[in-house]
C-alpha cells in the first residue's frame, strides 16, 4: 500500500500543479472556436480535428456555469485521466497482482505523452477514462458474462468516440472480440447496434467532413512494415519517452528499445490466456490496421488512449518478471526488466521537471508582461507561426510580421512598440535595434515548441 500512496501522490502532484499557467496553441482553438461558441458549432458546425466534441460540450457547460478558466477546463481531463489509473490499477490489482496495479500506476504516471496530454484542456483524458472503462469492462465480461459489464463496455466505447472519433474502431474491434464469446454474444450485439445508432446519430451533422478529415496532412502515414511495427514506434514507446510534438520515423535504431518493451511484455500473464490478450490487442491491431488502410496520417497523441492496454500488457509483464526475483528469476529478462524500468525513470525525469516549472506555451505570461511594460496603445507585433494565440489573451489583434524585414521596419518605427518572437518553425532572426538605448527584453521558457518566448519593448527611433 505504501507504493500506491507515494505512486499516488506524484500522479496527482504531476496532474495538479501548474493548471493555470497558459494554454497552448491547440487549447486555443478548442476554447475559442468551439467552447465559447457553442453547442451549435460544437455539434453542427464545420468538424475539425481540434474539436473533442464531449470535451468541448463538457467545458461549454462549465464555462457558462462558473466561467472560463484554465484551470476549470484542465480539469476535465485532468480528474477522468486519474479516475481511469484508478480502475485499471484496481483490476489489475485484484485480478493480475498487486505489483502489476503499482507498475501500471508507475507507467501511466511518468509516461512524459500522458503527462503533457492529460494536463491539457482538450479530450485526451477523456479518452484514456473511456479506454480504461472499456477494457475492464470487456475483460469483466469475457469472465463473468454480467450484463452491467455489457452496459458500462457500450457506454465507455460511446464517451471514447464521442470524444475522438478514431475510438471508435478500437470499440468496435474489442466488440467484435466479445461477439464471439457465446455467454453475452447476444446482449453485446444489442449493445453494439444501439451504440452505432447513437453515434451515427451524434456525428450526423459531420458525417462528410469527419470522413475528409482523415486526409488531414499533420502527421505521416503507416506503412506496410509500419502495420506490425506502429504498436510500439508509433504508440508505446514514443508515449515513453517524450513529450508530444514530433512525428516517429521508422528506423532500425528502434529495435534494441523495442526489444527492451517486448521481452517483458513477453512475460505477461494476460498475453498467455486467450480471452484477455484478444480483448487487450485487438483495438490496438484494428486501429493500426484501419490507419494503413485508409492512409490517414498520424500522430502519437491521436493514439494515447492505446496506450491502456499496452501499459497493462508491459505492467503486468514486469511485475511476473520481478516477483520472481526471491527465487530464480530469468537471467536476461529480469536484466532487461530492471534496466527499462531504470531508463523510463530516466528518460521521464527532464520531462517532469519541466513540466512541473513551465507553461507548454508563454502566451498568457507574455501577455501579462505587455500589459504591465506598455501603455495601452502601443502597438504589438508578432513573429511567430501562430499570432492568434497571443490575440487570444490580449483581447485584441496583433500586427504580424514574417520576414527580418518586417522586424527592422518594427526597429524604425518613431514610437514605442512591443515585438513578440517565438520563432519555432520559423527562421531565426536578430533583432536590429536590440542594444538600442531604452529597449528591454523578456524571455519566457516553456517546455515544448521552441523552448521560449521573447518580448522585445522597442524604444522609438531618433
Amino acid at each position: 500500500m505504501a507504493s500506491y500512496a507515494i505512486l499516488g501522490s506524484i500522479l496527482c502532484w504531476t496532474r495538479f500543479t501548474g493548471l493555470d499557467r497558459s494554454y497552448w496553441h491547440d487549447e486555443i482553438v478548442t476554447v475559442r472556436d468551439f467552447v465559447a461558441a457553442g453547442p451549435h458549432a460544437i455539434l453542427i458546425g464545420h468538424y475539425f480535428p481540434n474539436n473533442h466534441e464531449l470535451f468541448s460540450l463538457l467545458a461549454w457547460a462549465t464555462t457558462s456555469l462558473i466561467g472560463e478558466s484554465e484551470i476549470a477546463l484542465r480539469l476535465w481531463s485532468v480528474i477522468p485521466f486519474i479516475l481511469g489509473v484508478i480502475v485499471v490499477s484496481a483490476w489489475l490489482h485484484i485480478r493480475v497482482s498487486p505489483l502489476s496495479g503499482v507498475f501500471f500506476l508507475f507507467l501511466a504516471t511518468v509516461a512524459p505523452l500522458l503527462l503533457d496530454l492529460s494536463r491539457q484542456a482538450r479530450g485526451y483524458g477523456l479518452a484514456f477514462l473511456a479506454m480504461s472503462v472499456l477494457i475492464v469492462a470487456a475483460l469483466e465480461a469475457d469472465r463473468s458474462g454480467r450484463t452491467w459489464t455489457i452496459v458500462a463496455f457500450c457506454a465507455a466505447g460511446l464517451v471514447g468516440t464521442w470524444t475522438l472519433p478514431n475510438f471508435g474502431i478500437a470499440f468496435l474491434a474489442t466488440g467484435a472480440i466479445l461477439l464471439t464469446n457465446s455467454r453475452v454474444r447476444v446482449r453485446t450485439t444489442v449493445g453494439l447496434a444501439a451504440s452505432i445508432l447513437a453515434l451515427a446519430a451524434w456525428y450526423a451533422p459531420n458525417f462528410d467532413e469527419l470522413a475528409e478529415s482523415s486526409r488531414q496532412v499533420f502527421g505521416t502515414p503507416i506503412d506496410t512494415v509500419g502495420v506490425v511495427t506502429a504498436p510500439f514506434d508509433r504508440i508505446l514507446l514514443p508515449g515513453l519517452l517524450w513529450i508530444d510534438g514530433r512525428v516517429p520515423v521508422s528506423s532500425f535504431l528502434w529495435l534494441p528499445i523495442t526489444v527492451m518493451v517486448l521481452l517483458p511484455i513477453s512475460a505477461s500473464p494476460l498475453l498467455r490466456r486467450r480471452g484477455p490478450a484478444l480483448i487487450l490487442g485487438s483495438g490496438v491491431v484494428g486501429t493500426v490496421v484501419v490507419l494503413w488502410a485508409t492512409e490517414t496520417r498520424a500522430v502519437p497523441r491521436f493514439l494515447s488512449f492505446l496506450l491502456v492496454p499496452l501499459l497493462m500488457f508491459l505492467a503486468s509483464g514486469l511485475a511476473s518478471i520481478v516477483a520472481r526475483l526471491t527465487t530464480r528469476p530469468p537471467l536476461v529478462r529480469t536484466v532487461v526488466a530492471l534496466t527499462t524500468l531504470v531508463l523510463l525513470i530516466v528518460a521521464s525525469a527532464p520531462h517532469i521537471a519541466q513540466v512541473m516549472r513551465l507553461p507548454r506555451e508563454a502566451h498568457k505570461d507574455a501577455v501579462a508582461t505587455i500589459r504591465d511594460q506598455a501603455p495601452a496603445s502601443a502597438p504589438v507585433f508578432t513573429y511567430m507561426l501562430q499570432p492568434g494565440d497571443l490575440a487570444f489573451y490580449l483581447n485584441h489583434p496583433v500586427l504580424k510580421i514574417r520576414t527580418p524585414a518586417g522586424i527592422s521596419r518594427v526597429c524604425n518605427r518613431r514610437e514605442e512598440a512591443v515585438l513578440v518572437v517565438h520563432s519555432w518553425r520559423l527562421a531565426p532572426v536578430s533583432i536590429p535595434c536590440a542594444q538600442r538605448p531604452g529597449t528591454r527584453h523578456y524571455r519566457f521558457e516553456q517546455y515544448a515548441r521552441g523552448g521560449e518566448m521573447s518580448v522585445w519593448f522597442i524604444a522609438p527611433a531618433r
